[in-house]
């Protein structure tokens, strides 16, 4: 566990926590994060899959070590996309950990102070500004999709019995 922590980063105060918990499902806790800097990283291993907790770690590690060529939306993109061909090569490779995965969500603060986010799966960033928190990231999920057709409400994807289905 990481309690609350606060840092300027540039101009702008960020104040950031992190802690991880295995669910009320699963005994292994699958989650990975890095704060480093400016980049912000948490992973959460696909539950029912093999090696979840080792598809996290990978991806947190790869994005931490090309945090310094993340500049903007593409390289972000390229960096999203070399940690998926190193999870995804791991699982063919290895039968133990076949069919291996992970969410995972990115916020980086690049060195003029612009705030670059992304993520695959329901892994989310929240934004916390004047007493308001609002989503700033869009579900890669079954649920998701089936609100953006307008054929359940935002209640009902709450409850809805397929809400662990990730697209992404």
């Amino acid at each position: 566990r990481q309690g609350l922590l606060g840092k300027t980063v540039s101009t702008m105060f960020v104040s950031h926590g992190a802690v991880t918990h295995s669910g009320q499902v699963r005994k292994e806790n699958e989650d990975a994060f890095v704060v480093e800097g400016r980049l912000f990283v948490v992973a959460d291993g696909m539950g029912g899959h093999n090696a979840g907790e080792v598809a996290s770690a990978m991806a947190v590690e790869s994005l931490k070590a090309t945090a310094d060529t993340i500049v903007d939306e593409a390289t972000l993109a390229a960096a999203l996309h070399r940690a998926n061909e190193a999870i995804y090569e791991e699982s063919m490779t290895n039968h133990v950990r076949h069919g291996m995965g992970t969410t995972i969500a990115v916020l980086k603060v690049t060195s003029d102070d612009t705030v670059l986010v992304a993520n695959v799966g329901d892994a989310r960033i929240y934004r916390w500004h004047d007493g308001v928190l609002s989503r700033v990231t869009k579900d890669h999920s079954y649920v998701q999709e089936l609100v953006d057709e307008g054929i359940i409400t935002l209640e009902e994807a709450r409850v809805h019995p397929r809400r662990n289905i990730v697209t992404r």
